[in-house]
């Protein structure tokens, strides 16, 4: 990995930022696309101070219609040089109750910003790794694709949708050395859930870490029961990331990657 550049969409916090940290420890250079510029751009020095990487922090909201991902994937391999692989790690919660409840404000949100982030994302990308002579590209599901739950419908067929339009590109660019792949994680305690955390943890009266799992795993419209009994650690999903853009899994497209923790569906 060492000296090959990498862009990570959401690549400021949870996995995204993990996935980044994992890869500029293996030794290579990183571009962080996120719609926060300024904490980008300090992630980023972050990454080449610790790692003594390039890493540069880019301001683009994937999910606004546009050429903004192209021109900030464009900046990314101006500032780093030829472009090897794509993770695309955004794709947050909103709106949450069954199907009635979600108008076509909550569908067109998330359908801006699971689905078209992940198209625009990889329609930029994907002519860099066609004239670089190939490269990789991991995209994000949700282990809800196999066990979808009712309290969030846009988001589960959304991040189908995901999955299978990876299964297309890894067809459709397999023969140019064009690698595609899917993650599907599980519960995840990550910086999204901090605004919870703490008040869970009091009224459960249960560790901050274990905070978390035990509000989801206790509620029946969740039933988030893990096999692990805890939350996913970024970290964890950010080494599979890493494994995945790199080289040791030069064998591997179209692959659907579970980590959760073996959740109970």
């Amino acid at each position: 990995m060492s000296g090959r550049n990498f862009v990570i969409v959401g690549g400021t916090t949870g996995m995204g930022y993990a996935a980044a940290e994992q890869l500029a420890d293996n030794g290579a250079n990183v571009a962080l696309l996120a719609r926060d510029g300024r904490r980008a751009a300090e992630k980023a020095q972050h990454l080449s101070d610790q790692h003594g990487v390039r890493a540069v922090g880019i301001s683009v909201d994937a999910a606004a219609p546009g050429d903004g991902v192209e021109r900030a994937v464009e900046q990314a391999a101006e500032e780093l040089g030829e472009l090897r692989g794509l993770a695309v790690t955004a794709g947050p919660m909103k709106q949450q109750g069954p199907f009635l409840e979600h108008g076509d404000d909550s569908w067109d949100w998330y359908y801006q910003m699971i689905l078209m982030a992940t198209v625009r994302s990889c329609r930029a990308i994907i002519p860099h790794l066609q004239r670089n002579g190939g490269g990789t590209v991991v995209t994000t599901a949700a282990y809800s694709v196999r066990a979808p739950k009712i309290l969030i419908p846009p988001y589960n067929a959304l991040k189908a949708a995901v999955l299978t339009l990876s299964k297309i590109l890894a067809k459709t660019h397999g023969g140019e050395g064009i690698r595609v792949n899917t993650v599907c994680p599980g519960l995840f305690d990550t910086e999204v859930n901090d605004f919870i955390r703490a008040r869970r943890a009091e009224e459960y009266g249960v560790p901050l870490e274990d905070a978390i799992y035990t509000h989801l795993a206790s509620n029946p419209a969740w039933n988030m029961r893990v096999a692990l009994d805890r939350g996913g650690r970024p970290h964890e999903a950010g080494e599979l990331i890493a494994f995945m853009l790199s080289d040791r899994a030069a064998y591997m497209t179209g692959a659907v990657i579970n980590i959760d923790g073996g959740t109970d569906f």
